[in-house]
């Protein structure tokens, strides 16, 4: 297993090495920041792919005008001795949350999950081939079967049409497909269905400048999302034009209706999160990490981010001051805390709430993790042996139980 510092050295140095893409005079600035996020991304998954062997998948209106208050956190000073978190199986400590399921749908399309819905489900992107999601289907642990939500439209009319972010809440799934028109300009196009299944519905279709997205959420009948520069736009399902959320310059969506000033992107990577923002209810707090501490992520309960000697951990009032735990501990693909309770550790969770580290027990040579907006809920491993195997073990933390 290798450490923290060496991941992140090694995603450092391929940034560093990674060759600039064979730009023509003229192309769009906005190409290039998307070019930029991919490779970040590409680099990322390397990095996770690093430590788990070889792998497959591994990978996120109300005016806010409140005065930013400062974090508890911000005077306090780390333990100078790390703390060794208790060490368990997920399997073992909590059994409701771990299942075996198939990995390919009934037409032989392989699945990928994307978040959990429920302490039993589970949303798929089931792919005809790599990355070409052709449906979203439910598996349901409990029944042990899956249904469909819906087929994934397609464009032939565009170059290298994907799809990207996927979002759901109780009623609604919401993603955003790439795709480049003829003269190279790229574009968005912003899909949603009910989760109850039927067919997609194009909401909106994002172009050029305004194409830049880098998350998605919902916000009961509306679809909202951030772009790279910053900003975040809301649309209603059923409506015809998007509007600027007010006060939202410069944030990116974490999990609606949490925001950040901290964009994902290569060069953001050791940069603190300055700012937590509610855009629902327009409160925000500003977050001050302690004293050599990079990559500062706060949700609305936890922070972390990295130090010397490990991960530093704290709340965001204050109220358990800043301590270092075992290098590794948030070093993957969710920037933020999962359901502000969990931090991704390569083949394992830390439990903030516990000070526990959960692992997924024998996962073989490869493990992945849920590709939705927001950080995923869900974690996979090959239940059989190979790199593609006929089954996987699931890890839901949406069905862990309360901390006691």
């Amino acid at each position: 297993m290798r450490t923290e510092d060496e991941l992140v050295a090694a995603l450092r140095q391929g940034a560093a090495d990674a060759p600039e893409p064979d730009l023509l005079a003229g192309v769009a600035r906005l190409r290039r920041r998307r070019r930029a996020r991919r490779r970040a991304q590409l680099l990322a998954a390397a990095a996770v792919v690093a430590v788990a062997g070889t792998g497959t998948a591994v990978f996120r209106g109300t005016a806010v005008q409140e005065a930013p208050q400062p974090l508890a956190t911000a005077t306090a000073s780390i333990a100078p001795v790390p703390v060794e978190p208790v060490e368990a199986v997920a399997a073992e400590l909590w059994p409701e949350a771990v299942f075996t399921m198939p990995a390919r749908n009934s037409d032989g399309w392989r699945y990928r999950p994307i978040t959990a819905i429920s302490p039993t489900e589970v949303l798929l992107s089931a792919e005809s081939s790599f990355e070409k999601a052709g449906k979203f289907e439910v598996y349901d642990s409990r029944t042990g079967k899956a249904r469909l939500v819906a087929e994934v439209p397609k464009d032939d009319r565009l170059k290298k049409y994907i799809v990207q972010g996927v979002t759901v809440d109780g009623a609604n799934v919401a993603w955003f497909a790439y795709g480049e028109q003829g003269d190279g300009a790229q574009i968005r196009d912003i899909w949603t269905v009910p989760l109850a299944g039927g067919e997609a519905r194009l909401v909106a279709s994002r172009v050029g400048q305004d194409a830049d997205l880098d998350a998605i959420g919902l916000d009961g009948d509306h679809v909202v999302w951030s772009e790279v520069d910053g900003g975040v736009w809301r649309h209603p399902l059923g409506g015809i034009e998007p509007e600027r959320v007010p006060g939202s310059d410069g944030l990116h969506l974490i999990q609606w209706p949490w925001a950040t000033d901290v964009a994902d992107l290569p060069g953001d990577l050791d940069h603190n999160q300055l700012r937590l923002v509610n855009l629902e209810d327009g409160s925000s707090l500003t977050v001050a990490a302690p004293p050599g501490v990079q990559g500062m992520r706060c949700g609305p309960v936890w922070c972390y981010g990295r130090a010397e000697r490990g991960t530093v951990i704290s709340r965001v009032d204050g109220s358990q001051p800043p301590r270092e735990v075992a290098r590794g501990i948030g070093m993957g693909v969710a920037r933020y805390p999962i359901l502000d309770r969990f931090l991704a550790a390569g083949n394992a969770v830390y439990d903030l709430a516990t000070g526990t580290m959960v692992s997924f027990g024998n996962p073989g040579n490869w493990y992945g993790a849920g590709v939705s907006s927001e950080p995923s809920t869900v974690f996979y491993w090959g239940a059989t042996k190979g790199d593609k195997p006929d089954k996987f073990r699931v890890l839901n933390l949406a069905a862990v139980p309360p901390a006691q």
